[in-house]
């Protein structure tokens, strides 16, 4: 019969195994921070601590079909600049880091790099904010007056009902990425403090402990200016940043109950004599916001696909093999100067009989449009289930 350990054992051989090679996320991240930079994952690698050296093999967590999979996406449409970041929304572990660029780079990996405005993407955080603190729930209306698309000082700070206003609840608004709904939110019912709270809890503004290097998403709130307050709560600013992979880790708190992943991407290190120097334990998970949020969340993200600024992406999707994929997500656009571009984010999450995707999709076209961002995630999804789909039988 084979060995059976308490967890108390398993945790402590877990422990000593660290305590002998000493090998951590951090000396992972240090060894292999530069290579993933430059979008290479070596399978051999010399790993070294305090004077002593190992000669190792890493098994990464990326799957291997998804990474294809995008990556063909990528070429078919040939983007001035196209980035997909995967993992499992439950574990953190990456799934996909697809990097394209129009003029054949290969050895930049754009998913690791915080340079690009989070633009509407940030209305997630904003929404989980109010519905966290019981500001509002998916079917609270809140009237506006103006475009869908702009944001002018007098509708957000000096509201006044009009036969013109128009009357949206919270999912829709979302949905449709309502500015000056997510504007009046950011500043009448979470206000500065608790953006600032909320967006810290998301991972803005700190590391997320990824075991590779991985640049803090920014961002740059005057809480004494109601304005910034605007700007920040509706993503309508370019002061705040989001790297791929972080964008990912925030689709998966809705589709986890709420929680902070850790992403990674070494599932383990085996030394030449095939010991097992190190192994990815059950990274800890930091709650965001409630579970009844995180519910509260999806439903919004829902709509977004369903009726909402992805929903052409989207059409004809939930047929066959995906009419029980549950898929959620928040599109962003906004121009940018690093690279310089027309920015299109979709950032979410899609589940599946206990498989549980979340990811970030990013396209940067300099003059045209190649394809959107929600499309390449579509790309994505359907490739992963029906993979898993195939597993079962």
């Amino acid at each position: 019969p084979g060995l059976v350990f308490s967890p108390q054992q398993i945790e402590t051989r877990q422990w000593s195994r660290q305590d002998i090679w000493g090998i951590d996320r951090a000396l992972i991240r240090r060894t292999l921070g530069l290579q993933i930079d430059q979008n290479r994952y070596p399978e051999k690698i010399s790993i070294e601590h305090e004077g002593s050296h190992h000669n190792a093999t890493v098994e990464y967590t990326i799957d291997p079909s998804l990474q294809a999979a995008v990556a063909g996406v990528f070429e078919q449409y040939n983007p001035d600049y196209g980035v997909f970041a995967a993992l499992d929304a439950d574990t953190g572990e990456i799934l996909a880091l697809v990097n394209h660029q129009r003029r054949g780079i290969t050895d930049q990996n754009l998913a690791t790099r915080a340079t690009y405005p989070a633009a509407s993407v940030f209305k997630i955080v904003t929404a989980a904010a109010v519905l966290d603190l019981d500001k509002a729930s998916p079917s609270t209306v809140i009237p506006f007056n103006g475009k869908t698309t702009s944001l002018y000082r007098k509708n957000v700070l000096n509201h006044k009902n009009t036969e013109w206003t128009r009357r949206y609840p919270l999912s829709t608004a979302f949905a449709k990425s309502i500015n000056t709904v997510f504007a009046r939110l950011g500043i009448f019912s979470a206000g500065a403090e608790a953006l600032l709270d909320y967006a810290e809890a998301f991972g803005f503004n700190r590391p997320l402990d990824a075991d590779f290097a991985l640049a803090p998403s920014r961002l740059d709130l005057d809480e004494a200016d109601s304005w910034s307050i605007a700007e920040t709560a509706s993503g309508y600013t370019r002061r705040t940043t989001l790297s791929p992979v972080h964008g990912a880790v925030i689709g998966a708190v809705a589709a986890n109950g709420g929680q902070l992943v850790q992403p990674s991407v070494v599932r383990r290190i085996v030394n030449d004599e095939g010991l097992i120097l190190y192994a990815l334990d059950t990274a800890p998970k930091t709650p965001v916001v409630r579970d009844q949020t995180a519910e509260e969340l999806k439903v919004l993200m829902q709509a977004t696909v369903t009726k909402g600024s992805a929903s052409k992406s989207f059409k004809k999707f939930f047929r066959h093999d995906m009419k029980t994929v549950e898929v959620g997500g928040k599109t962003g656009s906004l121009t940018g100067e690093n690279p310089r571009g027309r920015y299109d984010w979709f950032v979410g999450y899609a589940q599946k009989n206990g498989r549980n995707l979340a990811f970030a999709a990013m396209c940067i076209n300099e003059e045209f449009w190649y394809v959107k961002s929600a499309y390449v995630a579509r790309k994505a999804i359907e490739h992963f289930f029906s993979e898993s789909g195939k597993d079962e039988e």
